[in-house]
């Protein structure tokens, strides 16, 4: 048995133009969403004119009321002591702080912050006029260590070149700021049993 060939249905044929013009709707949404991607990813610049700046320890600073962190590299926390050559302390984590506060107050301070670290600081890059990379100058005068992810430092041949040349942190012997941040926050959270 036979149908009669106008009861088969055909699917409308689109024409050239009807083509085109979905092909190029398709790509005007792909373009949209990877514009929309990109701006939500890319680097802000963090007002620093005429603000008052606050610097926390090697790597943390504010900028009026914008809490920021130098992306890329850890610092020692301003209480931590390291030891030269000889094995005596000496304050690393203030010397961290006294390094940043003089980089950062050098003229023509910019930033630029991408996004957030968990305690809610603007994750930045900063330079003055004479200083194109604060946290590289950081890393290279042996006052902070190269961040690693994935096995790939952001400031290695920095930090290579201040252990070469034994500066900063380099000098002797420290605790990595990640290990004593962790020793003093348990030593915090455990007290000692009354008598």
């Amino acid at each position: 048995m036979r149908f009669p060939r106008d009861r088969i249905y055909r699917p409308p044929r689109l024409g050239f133009l009807r083509k085109t013009a979905i092909a190029l709707l398709l790509i005007a949404m792909v373009v949209s969403a990877w514009l929309y991607a990109q701006s939500n990813n890319a680097k802000q610049p963090v007002p620093v004119a005429g603000q008052k700046l606050v610097v926390t320890d090697g790597d943390s600073f504010a900028v009026g009321s914008i809490r920021l962190r130098l992306e890329g590299i850890d610092a020692p926390e301003i209480r931590q002591l390291c030891r030269d050559a000889k094995g005596a302390d000496w304050p690393c984590g203030r010397t961290a702080r006294a390094l940043l506060e003089t980089l950062l107050t050098q003229p023509g301070l910019t930033c630029e912050a991408e996004t957030h670290d968990r305690y809610a600081r603007s994750l930045a890059t900063c330079g003055t006029g004479s200083q194109i990379d604060i946290a590289a100058a950081m890393v290279a005068q042996g006052m902070a260590l190269s961040s690693e992810f994935h096995g790939m430092r952001s400031y290695g041949d920095e930090e290579d070149g201040a252990k070469r040349a034994k500066r900063g942190l380099w000098q002797g012997d420290f605790d990595h700021p990640a290990d004593y941040r962790s020793t003093h926050a348990a030593l915090r959270t455990n007290t000692v049993p009354a008598e």
